[in-house]
């Protein structure tokens, strides 16, 4: 017999005894999907000029307050278990520099602060922040609809030099993990 066809007899029996089972559809009742979804919360950066008001006088602190639209997706509210925010920094200046970071409400009371935050003075590379928030213990965050960032100048009873180029850069984001079933 040829060799080719000894060969392809050998595989069509291999493919016709096969392993099969019958198909169990029951599996996706099973089945959870899992995804995690990351979105860019805030960045800026700060020079000491922004420190100072329209009369001279230097601010040791500024606050911003950013919309938070993530909740308002309701396959997100039905299934997000866990919330991660990130924080990386950059501290040029010669001052320390404490961040506070707050969830608010569409009333602007606060759901969830933060762990203050402290970045050293001529840091350009610190650790990044990292707190992680579980949905089921703190149910009220999916209540959350803006974002308050307070950064606080260390007081050195110095003036900064406004013409300085040293910059404070901050970047933030949030990590959402999910949980469905089909």
């Amino acid at each position: 017999m040829n060799p080719l066809k000894k060969i392809s007899i050998i595989i069509s029996l291999f493919l016709l005894t096969g392993c099969a089972e019958k198909l169990d559809f029951n599996q996706f009742d099973d089945f959870t999907l899992t995804p995690v979804l990351t979105s860019a919360l805030a960045y800026f950066k700060a020079q000491p000029f922004q420190f100072f008001d329209e009369t001279g006088i230097q601010q040791n602190s500024k606050t911003e307050v950013l919309e938070f639209e993530l909740f308002q997706d309701s396959f997100i509210v039905n299934n997000v278990v866990q919330m991660v925010f990130n924080a990386e920094f950059k501290n040029e200046l010669d001052r320390d520099v404490h961040l506070q970071v707050d969830l608010l409400s569409n009333t602007s009371a606060t759901i969830y602060s933060f762990k203050p935050i402290f970045v050293a003075s001529r840091v350009t590379n610190p650790p990044a922040y990292e707190e992680a928030i579980s949905i089921a213990l703190t149910p009220s965050i999916l209540n959350v609809t803006q974002v308050r960032i307070i950064a606080s100048l260390e007081d050195t009873g110095t003036p900064m030099n406004p013409a300085d180029t040293s910059e404070f850069e901050f970047k933030s984001s949030v990590t959402l993990f999910i949980e469905s079933e089909l």
